[in-house]
C-alpha cells in the first residue's frame, strides 16, 4: 500500500519535472483507489488578463502500486470515480483492444443516451419494426458513435475494415437487417456498419452480433464485448447459415 506521504513525494517529483527551481506546491485528494494530485496554481491577477491555459493536467497515484497515470483537468472526485471505473473494468478487454476503444472515445461508464434517443427519433421510420431490446439499448448507449479501426497486417489499427457504431449522421442502413429477419425469422436491431462490403452490423435480444455482408451473413460473436474484440482484431467469421449461434 502507498501511504499519503509516499504519494505526495511521487506527486511532487512529477510536478517538479525538469524544473531547475523549487518544486511547485501540490494538492492531493485521497480516495479508495489511490490519490489524485495536481499543481496548485497561484491566484490569478485580474490585471494580467485571462490565464494562458484552461488548467493543468492531474495525475493519479495508484494506491496499490504507486503507478502514475495522467488525467485531464477535471475535479478530483470525478477523476477518482473514472479511475475506479477503469480499474474495475481493467480485465474486460485485452490491452490492444482497450487501447483502440479508448482512442475512439470509449471509457468505462460511457453513456450517450441523449444522442441515441435523438438518432432513434430522426430514424424512427427506418427503425420501425425492429426489436429495440435491452441488449441493443445497452450496446448503443455505451458504444454509440464510436469509429473502430481494425488491425492490419502490420499489427497496427487502421489497416483493416473500420466499424462504425450507430448513431451516425448518415442515418441508418436496414436492408441487410430486414433480409436477416426474413431469412431466419429472428429479430435483430441495427448496430452499425463495417467497411467490408460495406456490410451491416446487427444485434439480437441475447446480445449476439452478426455481420451482414452482400456475400453472406456472418455470426460475429455470442456477446458484444467478444464481438468488439473480433471486429477490432479482424479475422474470419462463420456463416450464420451454419447455425453455430
Amino acid at each position: 500500500m502507498i501511504s499519503r506521504a509516499e504519494a505526495l513525494e511521487r506527486a511532487r517529483s512529477w510536478a517538479a519535472g525538469d524544473r531547475p527551481d523549487a518544486a511547485p506546491e501540490v494538492g492531493l485528494y485521497e480516495f479508495d483507489g489511490g490519490y489524485v494530485a495536481w499543481v496548485v496554481e497561484p491566484a490569478p491577477d485580474p490585471a494580467a488578463g485571462p490565464p494562458a491555459a484552461t488548467g493543468s493536467p492531474r495525475i493519479v497515484v495508484d494506491g496499490e502500486t504507486g503507478e502514475l497515470s495522467q488525467w485531464p483537468s477535471l475535479p478530483a472526485p470525478e477523476i477518482a470515480a473514472r479511475y475506479a471505473d477503469r480499474q474495475a473494468a481493467a480485465g474486460r478487454f485485452p490491452p490492444d483492444v482497450r487501447y483502440v476503444l479508448e482512442q475512439a472515445g470509449w471509457f468505462p461508464g460511457r453513456d450517450v443516451t441523449a444522442a441515441v434517443e435523438q438518432w432513434r427519433r430522426e430514424c424512427a421510420e427506418d427503425l420501425a419494426g425492429f426489436d429495440y431490446s435491452p441488449a441493443a439499448r445497452a450496446a448503443l448507449t455505451e458504444f454509440g458513435g464510436l469509429v473502430l479501426p481494425q488491425f492490419g497486417r502490420k499489427g497496427q489499427p487502421g489497416g483493416g475494415f473500420t466499424s462504425y457504431v450507430y448513431p451516425q449522421r448518415a442515418g441508418v442502413v436496414t436492408m441487410g437487417a430486414e433480409g436477416f429477419i426474413e431469412e431466419f425469422d429472428h429479430p435483430v436491431h441495427p448496430l452499425g456498419t463495417n467497411d467490408d462490403g460495406p456490410s451491416e452490423l446487427v444485434i439480437d435480444a441475447q446480445g449476439r452480433v452478426f455481420l451482414l455482408h452482400w456475400v453472406d451473413m456472418f455470426f460475429v460473436a455470442p456477446d458484444l464485448d467478444t464481438a468488439l474484440v473480433r471486429m477490432i482484431r479482424g479475422g474470419e467469421f462463420p456463416s450464420a447459415d451454419e447455425r453455430t449461434w
